[in-house]
């Protein structure tokens, strides 16, 4: 442990608890000190290899600084870019392609469903393409195989009677998009959350003993699907259950918790 740190009870509670090389979810509050807690965590579990994920490319960098030299801090797309062939991640850089030029190019003209107070409202081409690239989206980061209709975001004043119309005709679209977003030859942009993906598929393995998985309460359905097939490693999930964005599950509530 760091020299002239005295860790305070719960972070000596989570620090022996690590010692045991099993999976741990740390629910740890704003303010509670993670940062210096997970220092403390890798100190301990010296010599052995550990990676620090963060996400984002600022956050990484500060706890590069901080943790000691057994541990090295990455983003979760960045050890993906990494791993991708170079012809998919250098379309990231490429223009987007404008929704109703999507829609267009996908042959989806404007259609006309109910909203839930009985008026009719009209979706242009550019509101399709808009809905199929954000369900490509939305998949790109779920555990699912394969897009899904549910994957496609519906405005909530369309009345429930068309949503599944709705996404069951968008849903090609949405697949052809990834088809066209990961085929070797593609030329279209493509965004970040696309190579995540295609990485999460690949069976990836991150080469470290244990894994330090911060803000886990901003992850996502494929990162949490990527970490849980990390089985040769003990994973720390660190994260504040008060500022929740995705659902932690699976695997992380059947890990004991501090």
């Amino acid at each position: 442990m760091p020299a002239q740190f005295r860790p305070t009870p719960e972070q000596q509670a989570i620090v022996d608890a690590t010692g045991g090389g099993n999976n741990l979810k740390i629910k740890a509050y704003a303010g509670a000190g993670k940062t210096s807690t997970l220092r403390l965590v890798a100190h301990r579990l010296a010599p052995l290899r550990g990676t620090y994920l963060a996400f984002n490319r600022e956050i990484a960098e500060h706890a590069r600084r901080g943790f000691p030299d057994n541990v090295v801090a990455r983003t979760v797309h960045s050890l993906a870019y990494a791993s991708t062939p170079p012809a998919l991640t250098s379309r990231v850089s490429l223009p987007a392609e404008p929704p109703h030029e999507l829609a267009a190019r996908y042959g989806l003209s404007s259609v006309e469903v109910p909203s839930v107070t009985g008026k009719v409202l009209e979706l242009t081409p550019f509101d399709l393409g808009r809905m199929v690239a954000d369900g490509l989206g939305r998949f790109c980061r779920s555990a699912s195989p394969v897009p899904e209709p549910g994957h496609i975001p519906v405005d909530e004043k369309i009345d429930t009677g068309a949503v599944d119309w709705l996404r069951d005709g968008l849903l090609p679209s949405v697949s052809r998009m990834w088809t066209e977003s990961t085929v070797r030859s593609g030329r279209s942009a493509i965004m970040p959350d696309v190579y995540l993906k295609v990485w999460s598929q690949m069976d990836p393995r991150i080469d470290s003993d244990f894994i330090l998985f911060d803000e886990a309460q901003d992850s996502d359905g494929v990162m949490l699907q990527i970490l849980a097939r990390q089985t040769h490693a003990q994973i720390i999930y660190v994260g504040d259950p008060y500022q929740q964005i995705y659902e932690w599950r699976g695997a992380l509530n059947a890990m004991s918790e501090i």
